[in-house]
């Protein structure tokens, strides 16, 4: 069932800037009286020019420190439109540039006024870290097309061309590049522009590092090859690194005036107008004297013929010479599979955080920039700095040995488009019901479908769907069953994905018993319908009753820990699964009969379940989450959502592991019990004989005793609050229950009355003691021992 989150779906689609992350670790470091030489840095660090500065004071005392025009004060306005005139041979009106809070800003900007939902945008890698990110941001869909270190990591004419599809809407071209320092000529950018405007695509060029070229490359605007090339090219400039004005935060764009208006339209409803006092600095770089760029470029190439040759010199090292920008791009690669005092590099991540421990020494890993084998120096540190940095990059990389023994672990792991819980609508109509129905079927085609049906304790449920990795799942959890001709299954389920203009949406009807599963390969919330759906027709049918909780098997005898979320609930079972004559049973839904004086609870599933970072909990568990199908599992350090793990600086994928079974709360992993321990730590079926309630709160005693009717009242209420949860009511802390009606709702307490006269019950306030004491305390109440 769906889990309430102040958190945007859209913000899963993000990750924030490594480069970012990394030089603020390099910051703090420094802060911290750590000897750091940090060559992650994207910013000149030369000084803004006097002349700048002192047009920013005069605005200040002049009171110019009010709104501006949204789109830029006319003079700046009028100084950038003279610059593409003289600099770059281009004509353009006031009403065709935009002043931003910076580069990144107006291509913030350009892809939300740009892209529709479901257009793509091809981005040649390696690229800005950014790109990727706010084309997600804007609901279009980043195609990533490799380059080559051959071909200077330029991309070709025939790469563009397999890479356009019908939904292509833009290229986006860094020239010169970020991270690589590649830069295109006339006759190069020309032959993909042809490209572009023979098939309807606009042109974005990323141009910030426009003055900062090298030897005797000559720097071309793309707009400038033509007039029908201008017409689909948006410029993105700004005074960032020409003139060192990284802080001051001012970018510019141009292109055609239908697309700049809606950029303006974008800018209105979020920064508006740019800094009224940088915007008077960055009228006095552009029109003012232009003496410190040749000086500053001249220092750059400087540094980067040192840098290069300290690389090359690297064994097993190559680096394509940079023709801008300020950065190198070496191909570490060979290096991956070495290691030293046991730590073994794996990944750029891997030899970033090793370079960052051993030589103290800040690099950017290439896998955030889309190609793993390669490592971001930046040359915008002073020579001092770089001559002492690459001193000790040579002496680290001498440091690392072949591995003794080299296992890599292939992660069986599937990464799904949606990672979470959709919305479910448990109660809908059989009117809607047909018509969905309908409309899966359509999109069922009979070269992609796969039908499978199970038994789930006794009932028989069919799953339709067109997506592999649901089905895979659905046959790896569940009993197989035999469905004869002259039978109809208890329920079905349709998982259909691809369906155009609908958002994920599970929907359930209970009259039909029919799920349906929408634009999502989630199997999480795939088992949670199914879950609830069983429990409809097993009330009803069985009359058996479904508990969502864990449950631990003591010498035949069940202890059943109900929770609702953020109160420590995988903390103390996991305790309890380390002890001797615990045996597992289940993390999260048990299915119980009622026999006499014995509530017997089953396992309906072939295999567990659960959240990976359960192993936090188990440690014992990571081997084999290693060999078991798992899905959502993180791989990339972009993909990380645990934020108290970075600030630790303790995360594995940092230190260039290749998955991460605690990066992310949604990653789930399809384990077999058996393999915990064999039969003598698993056990199929339990009669539950203890039920702990947790809570956590101030005021409440660490453990009360609960009489029937109170313990059902708990129960009943399902309270939960937190900070990441809010304040609701999840009745029985059940997320599977489906059908809520007064009518079910009674079942359930009829349900719980009847385990309550059985089972004895306890609720544990959690906030009340540390988590040794608590798990002492629930030790206690089944007789386990250290």
């Amino acid at each position: 069932m769906a889990k309430e989150s102040p958190v945007a779906n859209r913000i899963g689609r993000i990750a924030l800037s490594p480069t970012l992350k990394i030089t603020a670790k390099a910051k703090v470091m420094k802060a911290e009286g750590i000897d750091v030489i940090d060559f992650s840095v994207g910013e000149p660090d030369f000084s803004t020019p006097d002349n700048v500065k002192d047009a920013a004071k005069r605005a200040i005392d002049e009171n110019f420190t009010k709104y501006t025009a949204n789109d830029g004060i006319p003079k700046l306005k009028q100084a950038i439109i003279r610059k593409f005139r003289e600099d770059n041979g281009l004509e353009y009106e006031p009403d065709e540039i935009i002043v931003s809070s910076g580069a990144k800003n107006c291509l913030y900007n350009l892809c939300v006024a740009l892209f529709n939902k479901g257009e793509e945008a091809i981005i040649p890698a390696p690229y800005w870290v950014s790109y990727p990110q706010q084309v997600n941001l804007a609901k279009a869909n980043p195609v990533i097309i490799p380059t080559k270190e051959e071909n200077e990591f330029r991309i070709t004419a025939d790469e563009f061309k397999s890479a356009i599809t019908f939904n292509t809407k833009a290229l986006i071209l860094n020239n010169p590049c970020n991270p690589t320092g590649t830069a295109y000529s006339r006759e190069q950018l020309k032959e993909l522009a042809e490209i572009a405007v023979e098939e309807g695509i606009y042109l974005i060029a990323d141009e910030i590092y426009e003055k900062m070229v090298y030897d005797d490359f000559r720097f071309c605007s793309l707009a400038s090859l033509g007039e029908e090339i201008k017409r689909r090219t948006i410029i993105i400039n700004g005074v960032s690194k020409a003139y060192s004005m990284t802080g001051w935060r001012i970018g510019y764009a141009a292109g055609p005036k239908e697309l700049i208006s809606a950029m303006g339209k974008v800018q209105s409803h979020n920064t508006s107008n740019a800094c009224s006092i940088s915007q008077m600095a960055s009228l006095e770089a552009i029109r003012g004297p232009q003496t410190e760029i040749p000086k500053m470029v001249a220092e750059f190439q400087k540094r980067r013929n040192y840098m290069l040759h300290k690389v090359r010199s690297i064994p097993g090292i190559s680096c394509f010479e940079p023709k801008g920008a300020f950065y190198l791009f070496p191909n570490f690669s060979g290096y991956y599979d070495k290691e030293f005092q046991g730590m073994q590099i794996r990944n750029s991540y891997g030899l970033a955080y090793y370079l960052l421990k051993f030589a103290r020494v800040a690099v950017v890993p290439g896998d955030a920039f889309g190609d793993d084998n390669f490592i971001r120096f930046s040359y915008a540190t002073s020579m001092e700095n770089i001559e002492e940095g690459m001193n000790r990059v040579l002496l680290a990389m001498r440091k690392l040995e072949t591995a003794k023994k080299i296992k890599r672990v292939a992660l069986r792991n599937t990464m799904t488009k949606v990672r979470s819980y959709a919305e479910t609508e448990p109660d809908t109509s059989i009117e809607m019901r047909d018509a969905l129905v309908s409309e899966c079927e359509a999109h069922l085609r009979h070269d992609n479908y796969y039908e499978w049906n199970v038994n789930i304790g006794g009932m028989i449920i069919q799953l339709r769907t067109n997506s592999p990795h649901l089905h895979d799942f659905w046959v790896e959890n569940w009993y197989p069953a035999q469905l004869e001709a002259d039978l109809e299954p208890h329920g079905i389920i349709y998982a259909v994905k691809e369906v155009p203009e609908r958002e994920p949406r599970a929907f359930y009807n209970s009259e039909s018993k029919t799920g349906i599963f929408i634009n999502s390969a989630f199997y999480g919330q795939l088992r949670s319908l199914v879950l609830g759906m069983v429990t409809d027709i097993a009330e009803q049918l069985f009359d058996t009753h479904s508990i969502h909780g864990c449950c631990v098997d003591v010498a035949g005898k069940g202890l059943v820990i109900i929770a609702p979320p953020g109160v420590g609930k995988s903390t103390h079972f996991g305790s309890l699964l380390g002890l001797d004559g615990a045996r597992f049973h289940s993390n999260d839904f048990s299915f119980v009969r009622y026999q006499g004086s014995e509530a017997i609870a089953d396992i309906l599933e072939r295999k567990t379940y659960m959240k990976t970072d359960f192993c936090n909990n188990y440690p014992v568990l990571a081997s084999l989450f290693d060999r078991s199908k798992c899905e959502n599992v993180i791989i990339h350090k972009d993909d990380c959502t645990n934020e108290s793990c970075s600030r630790r600086d303790t995360c594995r994928l940092d230190r260039g592991a290749t998955h991460c079974f605690s990066a992310s709360p949604i990653s789930r992993v399809m384990l077999d019990p058996y393999w915990i321990g064999g039969p003598e730590k698993y056990a199929k079926r339990t009669s539950i004989r203890w039920i702990v309630i947790l809570r956590r709160d101030s005021t409440s005693p660490p453990i009360l005793k609960l009489e029937p009717d109170e313990a059902i009242r708990v129960l009943e209420e399902g309270r939960i609050q937190g900070p990441s949860v809010g304040l609701r009511n999840e009745p029985f802390y059940n997320p599977h229950l489906l059908v809520r009606s007064e009518k079910r709702m009674e079942f359930q307490k009829r349900f719980f009355k009847k385990l309550l006269n059985i089972a004895d019950c306890y609720i544990v306030n959690t906030g009340a003691e540390t988590a040794d004491q608590i798990q002492t305390q629930i030790r206690a109440i089944c007789g386990l021992k250290m």
